[in-house]
């Protein structure tokens, strides 16, 4: 199983989920999150921004569907028809077990 993790622009996020769930990845975990990347934060006018409000989406997928939720996530996460800076970073990583607290299901 793989774990992605999304962070996104806030106004992505119901796009992203939306698509998820029309290809049938209805289960995720949505938080909102601050932070910065390469951008170093955001400079309006004379104020500086160093966090910006982001949202972090969380979904677990079998290892066969990881390419495909990537696509889907970086396509209606993205700004525009190329993209732009602060879109966002799809980070992945190998889950080990997941257990379901109200039965006691384990999933390997």
């Amino acid at each position: 199983m793989k774990m992605i993790k999304a962070i996104i622009r806030p106004e992505k996020v119901e796009d992203v989920l939306d698509a998820l769930m029309k290809k049938g990845y209805s289960a995720a975990t949505r938080m909102n999150v601050l932070g910065r990347g390469k951008q170093k934060g955001l400079k309006v006018g004379v104020t500086y921004y160093d966090e910006i409000p982001k949202e972090m989406i969380m979904i677990v997928v079998n290892d066969e569907d990881e390419e495909k939720v990537i696509k889907i996530i970086a396509d209606s996460a993205k700004t525009g028809k190329n993209g732009t800076y602060g879109d966002g970073k799809i980070f992945i990583s190998d889950v080990e077990r997941a257990v379901t607290i109200s039965s006691g299901e384990n999933r390997l």
